[in-house]
């Protein structure tokens, strides 16, 4: 029908926004919520249902599983997916149908495992410093503990410029030894330098960009360069702020290009291309908004369980975090840097993630998770978590007139799915900053899309109010998800005063 004198839309097709937890929600976007969960904002503008994860193994690994995780090429089609898990190192061929031990009993129980490639050796360093092992990935084998008389015992390590560099030491958390990668078996392990900080800093972890090395720990930021001769390294402190072990991942930004992303243990989100940094997440750190999580929210006494993967199929950063009063990571918080949207995803249980190649012709790379008890899983597949329905919602910011003050009266709200989506979603509103929606007062189904490009449906709102807000939330089945292409309210402004 067409729009009636008067009326005037709010909203539109860019529901690309993300979520924003700021406390002065009157500040939004029309394409931003105030709270969501289980929603991707699109670049393009649309909002669907998240994906769920299928489960691989069908014998799962020792309890507290994930401890560490690695894709490993070993040569020809042969690739394994690495899993710390118990007590124990395993390995799948088949990227976590089947395992097969390759260390035991080698490290403390619940303690991180960190991995490296290093010429054709995997590395294997651990949180609690025990011996650094390596393994050469032949079928059959085990993993060998490394120089045995000489290489230290170090909790990171990195290849770079054909050396191999054992990281945060036995001797001194700050110190850095190195060896030729083609002698790490043999090397006496005796060239070391070590950052300066104060005494109780320590090494967290590293990436490479640019060809340079960036080393960071807890309170800075290094830049390691090969030089050659006496000394083979420099370093520079570049920033005074560090980072999360296990969240330095790297990301291509729009415009910059590719940049390294983290977590600082200010629990923000930051970028960095070797010279600038910038914080990108200052959208989600309050918590004194709607929403239901945010950066804020994160447990403190429990950062060093958090971990990241940057998803290569989806070009977004995701970053598993363990809130409130839990010990252990439940949600993960999505970072899109094509529209510098963040969003919430919960029932998140896994220890660790990363992107893994099946191997063979057909080799494709999926995002892999490991839950703490055992599983395997592929994420983006499926609509259920292994079985358990994923809750989803939806919140639209405030819609109002000039001002929260004007009067308004609602028309109707028209919503534009895609034809693809299945399922039932429903549609519930409340006005005046009441912090209730109400029963739905719509139960949306896509029985109808044959020969449709989109499925529009339009809502009656016989209400007047001052502010308005819906939320659209699905029946949480094993349907296909829904997915949003524009939503437009209509209303018409009646003067100043408080309605309802």
């Amino acid at each position: 029908s067409l729009m009636l004198r008067g009326t005037r839309s709010a909203g539109g097709s860019d529901l690309s926004g993300g979520l924003v937890t700021l406390p002065n929600f009157f500040n939004l976007e029309a394409n931003q919520s105030p709270n969501c969960m289980n929603i991707v904002f699109n670049p393009g503008g649309s909002i669907e249902k998240r994906l769920g994860s299928s489960s691989m193994n069908t014998t799962v690994l020792a309890s507290t599983a994930g401890w560490g995780v690695f894709d490993y090429g070993a040569g020809g089609n042969l690739r394994w997916l690495v899993v710390a898990a118990g007590s124990g190192i395993y390995a799948s061929s088949n990227r976590g149908v089947t395992f097969v031990s390759i260390a035991t009993g080698n490290f403390t129980v619940q303690n991180y495992v960190n991995f490296e490639r290093s010429k054709p050796y995997l590395i294997a360093t651990m949180d609690s410093l025990n011996r650094v092992l390596y393994w050469a990935g032949s079928v059959n084998t085990f993993m060998l503990t490394l120089a045995v008389n000489s290489a230290p015992t170090a909790r990171f390590a990195v290849d770079f410029q054909g050396f191999l560099l054992l990281m945060n030491t036995n001797l001194n958390k700050r110190r850095i030894v190195y060896a030729d990668n083609n002698l790490i078996t043999t090397d006496p392990w005796n060239n070391s330098f070590d950052l300066p900080s104060s005494s109780d800093d320590e090494i967290t972890g590293s990436a490479i960009l640019n060809k340079k090395l960036y080393v960071f720990t807890k309170y800075k930021i290094f830049r390691i360069s090969y030089v050659g001769g006496n000394p083979d390294f420099a370093y520079q402190d570049v920033k005074d702020w560090g980072a999360v072990q296990r969240t330095i991942k790297k990301i291509t930004m729009p415009e910059v290009g590719e940049v390294i992303i983290c977590l600082s243990w200010d629990k923000t989100i930051r970028i960095f291309d070797g010279t600038e940094d910038q914080i990108v997440s200052g959208n989600i750190e309050d918590s004194g908004g709607m929403a239901d999580v945010s950066l804020e929210d994160a447990n403190d006494n429990a950062l060093e369980r958090a971990f990241a993967e940057t998803d290569t199929n989806q070009q977004v950063y995701k970053l598993w975090l363990a809130m409130g009063t839990s010990s252990q990571t439940t949600y993960c918080l999505v970072f899109d840097p094509l529209n510098n949207a963040f969003y919430p995803f919960d029932n998140q249980i896994f220890h660790g993630a990363l992107m893994a190649e099946s191997g063979g012709a057909t080799a494709r790379r999926e995002l892999i998770g490991v839950r703490r008890t055992g599983q395997v899983h592929i994420i983006n597949s499926g609509n259920t978590d292994t079985g358990t329905a994923i809750t989803d919602f939806y919140q639209s910011p405030l819609f109002f007139g000039k001002t929260p003050r004007v009067a308004s009266k609602s028309q109707q709200v028209s919503l534009y799915f895609s034809a693809t989506s299945s399922g039932s979603v429903f549609f519930q509103d409340r006005v005046n900053f009441s912090n209730v929606f109400g029963a739905a007062r719509s139960s949306i189904s896509f029985a109808d899309t044959a020969g449709k490009l989109q499925v529009v449906k339009t809502i009656d709102l016989p209400l007047t109010q001052n502010t308005y807000q819906f939320q659209l939330s699905s029946s949480a089945s094993t349907a296909d998800p829904w997915r949003l292409n524009r939503a437009d309210y209509e209303l018409s402004d009646l003067g100043i005063g408080r309605a309802g």
